[in-house]
């Protein structure tokens, strides 16, 4: 959501220093394309498309969507583009969502589940969310609700786990109380997964990681945030207790490479006030979430101090974290970082997708960078931009 809300804003406020922050951002966590970059999939560029790009995500055979904003002084459009497996070029699809006003802002997110097809969720606060799905590349799309309908034993292969918050607080502003639940890709209905991770609630997807996957909740002996995993798709889930995780932190959040796991710690940081996304630790495993080494800690004034998005655990060993102060890379396992490159100020935010990491920049100017392994990259552009 606070990458959706970061990319938007830039529909209603003009950045004189956009555009500088923007190439410093992309060359900070970019490599050249090598003769080596055949694992990257190329993706065709949409400058014609209408308005910003505001989220992309994509199918492991290389097809995706875009939702764009197209905003005026004070109405947005929302519009759907497709990229058909294969295809030079994208298009636009039908849009499923209807206009809102500037104030209101961009809330929609969106997650590809298979080739062609895909799910919008309105995004609205509190939930639940209507939400909209389709099955044929976007011609159609069929509403319905976030609200799970029944039970599943099994994630569906290549589909994440979603967040369903349950209770709210008193105070009506955060989740008090949620689960973890998946979607079915044959008609996009929610389902609660049988077996819940062993932790407190509120309990949150915090990674995949090929076959292993992660929720983040309270450790029902200690109340400290810890971690669930799971080898069989959420049929079964052991406890993963990275040590020393702080009384601050929001959740854990788990990247890798398959033989090397990190999880990070955002949190409110107790001396940075002018930091928001904040990072408190790393924690690095080799053995599958069976043990972690606290490898990194915050400490006033040293970066990174913030998280945004997971950090990038490329096939080379390095380890990228984008932050709000430029991008910082480390080559020993997260123990040290430095700053990449000449990046500096808000660098993007960085997500997950079928094909790998997707990279987007901090400002709604439509670029975009999408990477199989975490080194070499390739870089589109969709959208007008702002």
């Amino acid at each position: 959501m606070l990458a959706v809300l970061a990319l938007v804003s830039a529909c209603v406020e003009a950045d004189t220093d956009r555009g500088k922050d923007r190439d410093r951002g992309a060359q900070a966590g970019e490599r050249a394309p090598s003769s080596k970059a055949a694992t990257s999939p190329r993706i065709p560029s949409g400058t014609d498309l209408p308005g910003s790009s505001v989220a992309v995500d994509f199918a492991r055979d290389g097809s995706g969507f875009a939702l764009l904003a197209e905003c005026g002084k004070t109405r947005c459009r929302q519009r759907v583009a497709v990229l058909d497996k294969g295809s030079d070029a994208w298009r636009l699809g039908r849009s499923p969502l209807a206009d809102v006003t500037v104030e209101h802002g961009i809330t929609a997110t969106l997650r590809v589940l298979e080739p062609g097809r895909a799910l919008i969720t309105e995004g609205v606060w509190p939930p639940p969310d209507r939400t909209w799905f389709t099955s044929d590349g976007g011609r159609h799309w069929r509403q319905g609700f976030a609200r799970p309908s029944g039970t599943t034993p099994v994630l569906p292969e290549g589909v994440p786990l979603f967040e369903d918050c349950t209770r709210m607080d008193q105070e009506g502003n955060n989740c008090a109380h949620a689960r973890v639940l998946t979607v079915l890709p044959a008609t996009g209905e929610f389902r609660v997964l049988a077996t819940q991770p062993p932790l407190k609630p509120p309990i949150i997807p915090a990674g995949q990681i090929k076959d292993l996957v992660f929720a983040s909740g309270r450790d029902p002996r200690s109340g400290r945030v810890a971690l669930a995993v799971s080898e069989d798709g959420g049929r079964s889930w052991r406890l993963s207790r990275p040590t020393g995780t702080g009384e601050s932190v929001w959740a854990l959040r788990v990247t890798g490479t398959g033989k090397v796991l990190y999880a990070a710690e955002p949190g409110e940081l107790p001396d940075e006030e002018n930091v928001k996304n904040g990072l408190l630790a790393l924690h690095r495993s080799t053995d599958g979430g069976g043990t972690w080494e606290r490898v990194w800690e915050h400490r006033k004034g040293v970066d990174p101090r913030s998280l945004l998005g997971p950090p990038i655990a490329a096939a080379d060993g390095s380890l990228t974290i984008h932050g709000e102060d430029g991008v910082w890379r480390s080559t020993d396992g997260g123990r040290s970082f430095a700053r990449h490159g000449n990046s500096g100020g808000m660098s993007g935010w960085v997500t997950t997708t079928g094909l790998g990491y997707l990279w987007g920049d901090s400002f709604g100017a439509g670029s975009w960078r999408l990477s199989t392994d975490g080194v070499h990259w390739t870089r589109f552009e969709l959208g007008k931009g702002t």
